[in-house]
């Protein structure tokens, strides 16, 4: 797999998510596989599984996921990050709650990534419409 520093970024944040809360579960887990296929267009488990464990050991070496947003800011339409946020609110929420410190690390990226805090809130309501959490 070519060493793509865009798809390491962003799976790394969202693996920060999953581990927000000291759990990193296997309802979690399967969501960041279906979100890096989609997200990026990644059919192979074998690539997808490799970028997990890439992204998983630069985000254990990194000093803070400051380093992550900013390449996902230079690369990124809004729109993308708008859409990212979602999918971070989908690993929060897929193992049926979504924990204080999983919705804190999720605005901790948000604001890393300049996103406006109502369109942080529209993201959040949707997923929770979705996942049947009102």
């Amino acid at each position: 797999m070519k060493d793509n520093i865009e798809m390491i970024a962003a799976t790394a944040m969202l693996i920060s998510v999953a581990k927000a809360d000291k759990k990193f579960k296997e309802s979690e887990l399967k969501s960041i596989v279906e979100i890096i296929s989609d997200f990026f267009q990644i059919n192979s488990e074998v690539e997808i599984n490799e970028l997990i464990n890439i992204a998983n050991q630069k985000l254990n070496n990194a000093t803070d996921i400051f380093e992550f947003g900013k390449i996902l800011n230079e690369k990124w339409s809004y729109q993308d990050k708008i859409d990212f946020v979602c999918c971070m609110f989908e690993i929060g929420l897929s193992d049926g709650d979504l924990y204080y410190l999983e919705e804190y690390m999720i605005k901790k990226i948000s604001n890393i990534l300049n996103v406006n805090h109502n369109d942080l809130i529209k993201s959040k309501i949707e997923m929770k419409k979705i996942f049947n959490q009102n």
